[in-house]
């Protein structure tokens, strides 16, 4: 079977991070399938391609708006020259790109739609058709919390769970810092990473409770110059740091004693994962489908995405006892090898397509 894989994204973020995984995946264990990856001229994804060394054949198109007639022109020659039997749609814009090539060639070539957000459906008549299109067989979400927020919209197509996974590997706990306890944030500075709160639990904890806290925070986006303007008022200095986009982030995992996650919308959220597998005891708002990967006091702990007390209440309980951080690493590194590993995922999406 030959899968033709449509990103339409340019920058890197979680959605992007899984595609890779699960190209990198099927090449290593999909023998029965051919690969081909259609994503914008000078992505992110092309260059983890190049640099992974993956062996998939990859073509990209130029992108400058998000209805780039080019790419859709990309779309069907490369339907039409490799005779592509599937299309996988990986986010919002390869859906609207797909959708329009198919209209306008009059592909007959199957789509699978993979969700990965848990934004609902616009009440709009296009929406509404992209997302009940008679070229879409099946639509794969992240976790049920997002299945749920389409499935009433969704007319006549199957609709399946598949969390986003991790190739994990066992790292083992660093030894705690007893003089500046590292909490870390991994997150894109958009509005449902809920930044703001984020800085509003680092001055509880730094200013108000006087708790020898260090925040390091990962990432970046269109947020940046509002987010650092913030912390300036704040006076948070050097116990809050920026980091800003990191291609490894590794060491700050492994330098870090606890992981704090304030979303206000979440798919499911892959830094989770990571942090689980480095061994570091969550905090975490309670939204979308972050409460199928955390069980609030077996896994990790969860909170209202706005209470800002309850955050570092719980930041303390962690910080004070090193009883609890070994039950909820432990309970969270098990749930990730039996439920999030890239063997499920992978004979997930190869029996959805094999079923088609």
């Amino acid at each position: 079977m030959k899968i033709l894989h449509v990103c339409g994204k340019k920058d890197w973020g979680g959605g992007e991070n899984q595609l890779l995984l699960t190209l990198e995946e099927m090449a290593l264990h999909g023998s029965d399938l051919v690969q081909f990856l259609l994503c914008t001229t000078g992505s992110d994804i092309f260059k983890k391609i190049i640099d992974n060394n993956i062996n998939i054949k990859v073509i990209t198109s130029p992108k400058r708006i998000n209805l780039d007639l080019r790419f859709v022109y990309a779309i069907f020659k490369t339907v039409k020259i490799h005779r592509i039997d599937l299309i996988h749609v990986h986010d919002p814009d390869a859906h609207s790109l797909v959708v329009l090539a198919v209209d306008l060639f009059r592909l007959k070539t199957k789509i699978v739609l993979h969700k990965k957000t848990i934004f609902p459906i616009k009440e709009k008549k296009y929406s509404l058709y992209k997302y009940n299109h008679k070229n879409i067989k099946h639509i794969i979400c992240v976790s049920e919390a997002s299945k749920k927020s389409i499935e009433h919209k969704i007319k006549s197509i199957p609709i399946s769970v598949v969390y986003d996974a991790i190739r994990f590997k066992n790292f083992e706990a660093q030894p705690r810092n007893n003089n500046e306890f590292i909490i870390l944030n991994v997150a894109n500075h958009t509005r449902h990473k809920n930044l703001f709160t984020l800085l509003d639990i680092a001055y509880e904890c730094i200013h108000v409770r006087k708790l020898p806290f260090k925040f390091i925070q990962v990432g970046d986006g269109k947020l940046k110059d509002s987010l650092m303007e913030k912390h300036k008022e704040m006076r948070l200095g050097d116990h809050f740091e920026f980091k800003g986009f990191l291609k490894d982030v590794t060491p700050c995992y492994e330098s870090a004693n606890a992981f704090l996650f304030t979303s206000v919308r979440e798919g499911l959220g892959v830094s989770l994962l990571e942090a689980i597998q480095f061994q570091l005891p969550i905090v975490s708002s309670n939204v979308g489908g972050i409460p199928e990967v955390i069980d609030d006091g077996k896994e990790g702990l969860l909170c209202n995405y706005d209470d800002v007390n309850s955050f570092a209440d719980n930041l303390v309980k962690i910080y004070t006892s090193e009883v609890l951080v070994k039950s909820l690493t432990a309970e969270a590194s098990h749930k990730i090898k039996h439920q999030f590993s890239t063997e499920i995922m992978l004979e997930k999406l190869k029996t959805i397509y094999f079923s088609l």
